[in-house]
């Protein structure tokens, strides 16, 4: 009897040779990823004699954990080990990391020079260990460095060469901080679409950069979601951010400094809001919380009696108000932080205002006015401008106002040229590092685990081998058969989204009322605004498909709000009612389609309810 295999039996079976002898080559040659220090530790009252009982790595994982968080401490540990260093050499994989660490924690204390300096020297030590993953955080480190020094086009193509060498090396922890550095780029050119991109892909992600193989250095996940809330703040969409702020109060991997700052942050919101009993509430859980808190650098202190100054001033408590401030300014003028000493008087300004101290006030913001021209700070120099109008149009004093108002309307043309100017330089500095990829040769990648990659590699030319042996597929697929590997793909992201235990969500767009022609232009700028891991397929003549893994359906409404955006800039009047659906265990891909149906059934129901509702 002879027997005879189609030849999608022999792909299915190819497919399932090429998944044993990968999975078993992985479970063989791979060692689980270290264990993560507790939280009972990271909390401790006297955490640095306990961490140094540890061993070395156990002691940068505690060290890494801490340093954003608990830097005083954390810099105490990295002195220590640095002493052990110099007296019996560390293993190099640790000895880099000890670098690493060493220059992220000085960007706490506000060394920005030494930091530089040492993630220079950090990343030639990464070339010379052939630790070549090393080297986006070291990048990385650099760029923040030159953020806070206001070199802005040194800090746009410094994080986006870490990025792309983070993506290249597929270190995710480097993608998050990238991303994350990128972000406030972003929302500090008004970008606000783009940050909130990057910092939805970084929180995606993030578990996966948890538990990667080898740890370098990654932000705590509080940190992303305090900052998508700051850029929601900054687009005056309070809601969304009160959500994600909320969300970081909440998360175990917010202690020490973070929490306070979450809490000033969640009281500013309420400010905003004019809700004086929460913004009560939080100022005192943000206050206590400093009480129990070593605050760590002198920077921080004042960044954060800075924000309690706001705080105090709208409870109406103006004499603490003025204190904090004038403690502020002082910390600020040491580390030479002029612009921060400049917004911090804005505050006294109108603490003295509030005080009925009108000429000391005056005087103070007259003497911003100079240092903001001198700066170029022009954005400020709008605001300061307009307060001392406001002031001058509430005493009747009409001319002055509007001879301010003349000053504030220049300053707004200068910080609008600004703003394109640096809008250019962050396009720049993104072309150069695509330019660089494009140009210099991809070298072997040095991994930390050569072995790890070498086996691998072999095992996958072998499975590779052994697939097309089996399948001799044709050069040119029929209709039938582009249909067959596009569901393929989609069949290939829901099975992974399932085994691999993480959310995946589809939009559903309807596009029967989408000129044939329009389509033509209209997907690419939808695929410009997704992800590179998300996919869009055309379902059929009259709906699109896109599919978001590592996406909750919260965070899929988001995107659908992004694709809303775009079609309603193609024309004003598109309307397209998105249905989305995320993915559970025994969901097929038409139990999803069917789900992202009827959620879109839903939300026309809702809609003429309301219509209806405002007619009668």
């Amino acid at each position: 009897m002879t027997m005879t295999l189609s030849r999608k039996s022999i792909e299915y079976h190819g497919s399932r040779i090429f998944a044993l002898i990968f999975g078993l080559t992985l479970h063989l040659v791979a060692t689980p990823a270290l264990a993560q220090p507790s939280q009972s530790l990271l909390l401790s009252g006297d955490i640095i004699s306990q961490t140094q009982q540890l061993s070395v790595r156990e002691q940068l994982n505690v060290i890494s954990n801490i340093n954003s968080q608990r830097s005083a401490e954390a810099k105490a540990l990295i002195e220590s080990l640095e002493q052990q260093h110099s007296q019996q050499p560390l293993a190099n994989i640790n000895a880099l990391r000890l670098t690493l660490l060493h220059c992220f924690n000085l960007l706490e204390f506000g060394e920005f020079n030494q930091a530089i300096t040492l993630a220079k020297q950090g990343e030639m030590k990464a070339r010379q260990f052939k630790y070549d993953t090393a080297r986006p955080y070291f990048i990385q480190c650099q760029a923040d460095a030159h953020q806070s020094l206001g070199n802005t086009l040194q800090e746009q193509q410094l994080t986006e060469e870490a990025l792309r060498l983070a993506k290249r090396y597929s270190e995710k922890q480097a993608i998050v901080n990238s991303l994350y550095a990128r972000s406030r780029q972003n929302t500090s050119l008004e970008n606000y679409n783009s940050a909130i991109e990057d910092l939805r892909f970084a929180l995606d992600i993030y578990d996966e950069a948890q538990n990667q193989f080898q740890h370098w250095y990654l932000l705590p996940k509080s940190f992303i979601q305090s900052e998508i809330s700051n850029v929601f703040f900054s687009m005056g969409d309070y809601v969304e951010a009160l959500h994600f702020s909320e969300a970081a109060y909440k998360d175990i991997s917010l202690f020490g400094k973070i929490k306070s700052t979450v809490a000033i942050n969640l009281a500013i919101m309420h400010i905003a809001l004019n809700d004086k009993s929460k913004v009560l509430y939080y100022l005192n859980k943000a206050e206590d919380f400093s009480k129990n808190i070593n605050i760590g650098s002198e920077i921080d202190a004042a960044d954060q009696d800075a924000r309690l100054a706001i705080i105090h001033l709208y409870v109406g408590d103006y004499d603490i108000a003025e204190q904090l401030a004038l403690s502020s300014i002082k910390l600020f003028t040491k580390y030479q932080e002029q612009i921060n000493v400049m917004r911090i008087k804005r505050t006294l300004a109108k603490v003295y205002f509030a005080q009925h101290k009108d000429i000391q006030a005056l005087s103070l913001l007259n003497e911003i006015i100079e240092q903001a021209t001198e700066l170029k700070q022009f954005s400020d120099l709008e605001e300061f401008n307009q307060i001392i109008s406001q002031y001058y149009a509430e005493q009747k004093q009409f001319e002055s106002a509007y001879l301010f108002q003349v000053q504030r309307f220049d300053a707004a043309k200068q910080a609008a040229a600004k703003l394109n100017n640096a809008h250019f330089m962050q396009y720049k500095a993104r072309i150069t590092a695509q330019s660089e990829a494009s140009t210099i040769p991809e070298k072997p990648l040095n991994n930390i685990n050569q072995n790890l990659t070498i086996a691998v590699l072999i095992i996958l030319f072998l499975s590779v081998g052994l697939v097309l042996f089996l399948v001799r597929k044709p050069k040119h697929l029929n209709i039938e058969e582009q249909e067959e590997s596009q569901q393929q793909c989609i069949d290939n992201m829901l099975n992974s989204a399932k085994q691999g235990h993480y959310q995946l969500t589809l939009l559903l767009l309807n596009i029967n009322h989408i000129n044939t022609m329009d389509l033509a232009f209209i997907i690419p700028r939808l695929k410009h605004t997704l992800r590179e891991q998300d996919k869009l397929f055309r379902h059929n003549t009259d709906e699109i498909i896109i599919i978001l893994p590592h996406t909750s359906p919260a965070g899929a409404a988001r995107v659908a709000t992004q694709i809303e955006q775009v079609l309603s800039e193609w024309k004003t009047a598109l309307k397209v009612n998105i249905g989305i659906a995320g993915l559970q265990q025994l969901d097929t891909f038409d139990v999803l389609v069917k789900k992202a149906v009827i959620n879109q059934l839903n939300k026309i129901k809702s809609q003429e309810t309301s219509y209806s509702h405002d007619e009668n």
